[in-house]
């Protein structure tokens, strides 16, 4: 037999011995529950004062409280003006500027090298622990096209806004 075995047989025969053996004899008896029984307790209104008991006001009318509707309907979801609007700091002839256009995000890429091959540029980009391999018009992950290279500058559209970002790759060896 393996020793896991072994020990789990020795673990049993203890269990066993001491359910024959053990005392039986409980010092705790059984108590069975005893029937609640319910006594009538009166408090004047003057003992819930002093209590602190608070007290449920009156009900309200339900036109108070929604209106009365004059076709038989009643716009559940309108709009109800908890408070005042806030003033507007600017004057109310203040020519305000637009908003300034979204900007693409920093370049996610770090230049690693370049090759010319039969006049084609290949150009190795990292991106975290990922290496890509990009030539001109090629879309890297929906998000950037590779729109020209030409050495020093590797020129990339970001998509979602078209909106061109350079990359500094060096001087044509």
């Amino acid at each position: 037999m393996k020793p896991r075995q072994v020990a789990l047989a020795l673990v049993f025969v203890s269990c066993a011995a001491t359910l024959v053996f053990a005392n039986r004899q409980s010092g705790d008896e059984i108590v069975e529950a005893a029937p609640r029984v319910r006594t009538a307790v009166t408090v004047s209104s003057v003992d819930k004062a002093s209590a602190g008991e608070i007290g449920v006001a009156a009900l309200r009318p339900r036109q108070a409280l929604f209106g009365r509707a004059t076709d038989g309907r009643r716009n559940l979801f309108e709009a109800q003006a908890m408070a005042a609007p806030l003033p507007s700091v600017a004057p109310a002839q203040a020519d305000v500027p637009p908003l300034p256009p979204p900007a693409a995000p920093n370049l996610p890429f770090t230049y690693i090298g370049k090759k010319a091959a039969d006049g084609i540029w290949e150009v190795y980009l990292a991106r975290g622990q990922e290496t890509l391999v990009v030539r001109e018009q090629m879309i890297i992950e929906s998000e950037y096209r590779v729109e020209s290279i030409k050495p020093p500058t590797l020129s990339l559209v970001y998509l979602p806004l078209k909106q061109v970002q350079t990359l500094d790759i060096g001087g044509a060896d």
